[in-house]
């Protein structure tokens, strides 16, 4: 299953999500591409935007290929497989690099958009995708820590190890799960870079 851009997933994801009957839920984004699925979930579902933070901790010379993940709150969720790949101090400086980034990431977004409480609430976790699920894991103890009523893990496509291990804390909806997984913008004709500016303007609709 492709997709033609991030806007295109989260309107077929909206429609997998209607026959839940979620209420009014904050939809929770990614960033920084997840947010825009999610802008679209939330507004199709009649819901409410925000973003949950959190940043990849990528191996030594290859960034992308994520050994765990830091929370918003700061928490490290690391892969099984991490300590194959780098040592414990480079975990610690690697992470708390990321935690630098996500505090002021922090700072620039719940400028715009102060962030919305989650407690008692129906909460919807997006990312245009999951690999690893190391990012997603991490977002969800975030989530989890503030006591909602309900969280649903929502994405358009995902590794099925990633999706199956994440089914093991929270609902999980996907629309695809390729048993042959690629990289996460394999299954996109226009995965373009999303800015932390785009994401601003996206909050900034949603502002009280």
């Amino acid at each position: 299953m492709r997709f033609r851009d991030r806007r295109h997933a989260g309107t077929l994801l909206a429609e997998a999500l209607k026959p839940l009957g979620l209420e009014r839920p904050v939809v929770l984004g990614v960033p920084r591409g997840g947010v825009v699925v999610a802008d679209e979930v939330a507004r199709r579902l009649g819901g409410e935007l925000d973003v949950v933070l959190v940043r990849k901790v990528g191996a030594p010379g290859n960034p992308e290929f994520a050994l765990g993940a830091v929370g918003e709150k700061g928490e490290l969720v690391l892969r099984p497989y991490a300590h194959q790949h780098a040592d414990g101090s480079y975990l610690e400086r690697e992470a708390a690099r990321q935690r630098d980034l996500i505090r002021k990431r922090a700072e620039r977004y719940r400028k715009v958009r102060p962030k919305v409480p989650l407690k008692d609430r129906e909460v919807v976790l997006v990312d245009d995708g999951v690999a690893t699920g190391a990012s997603m894991e991490a977002a969800l103890s975030v989530v989890l820590q503030e006591g909602p009523k309900r969280v649903v893990v929502a994405v358009p496509v995902g590794s099925p190890e990633a999706l199956e291990k994440l089914r093991e804390r929270a609902e999980v909806v996907a629309l695809s799960a390729p048993q042959d997984f690629a990289a996460v913008g394999a299954y996109y004709l226009d995965f373009g870079e999303v800015t932390d500016e785009d994401v601003e303007a996206l909050l900034l609709q949603w502002a009280p």
